[in-house]
């Protein structure tokens, strides 16, 4: 390879920055979630839902059917 050393030292040094320009942006707090639905949880308090997406959405729900005959597990174990 050709990789200039001096470049790949510029870059990472960028990316350094940048990720510290993040961290820092987010007051230096980080968080452990035990478990995705915490996570998940914590993004939904945290996320604000454009109202046009938000109709979309909600649109789209409307639409599923409100109580599915068998679970798609079921039918692919279930005896025939």
């Amino acid at each position: 390879m050709n990789d200039d050393p001096r470049k790949l030292r510029h870059t990472q040094k960028e990316e350094t920055a940048s990720e510290l320009d993040h961290v820092q942006k987010l007051g230096g707090e980080t968080k452990e979630f035990s478990s995705v639905d915490e996570l998940l949880q914590h993004d939904a308090k945290e996320v604000v839902v454009p109202p046009a997406i938000a109709v979309k959405l909600n649109e789209s729900i409307s639409t599923l059917p409100k109580s599915p005959e068998k679970p798609w597990w079921k039918k692919i174990f279930s005896a025939q």
